[in-house]
């Protein structure tokens, strides 16, 4: 499938912030969606998408100051 090998071959780097990218749009269409519409199941997908988000986030966030500076290193 053309999603795992470009989940694959892309650094984290990259590939985190498009996660939560793509996970903040879907989780606005789901809750826009569910404003418009209605039926709870639309905005429990978009709590979701929006959960995943955050998640990714925080892993993001821990690993970028996990990384030692260049300043620092020397």
């Amino acid at each position: 499938m053309l999603i795992n090998l470009i989940l694959r071959v892309v650094p984290f780097w990259v590939r985190e912030p498009l996660l939560i990218a793509a996970s903040l749009f879907f989780a606005g269409f789901c809750l826009y969606w569910f404003a418009a519409v209605g039926e709870w199941q639309r905005a429990a997908f978009g709590v979701v998408f929006l959960a995943l988000a955050v998640l990714r986030a925080f892993v993001l966030r821990r690993e970028w100051r996990s990384r030692p500076r260049a300043d620092q290193a020397g």
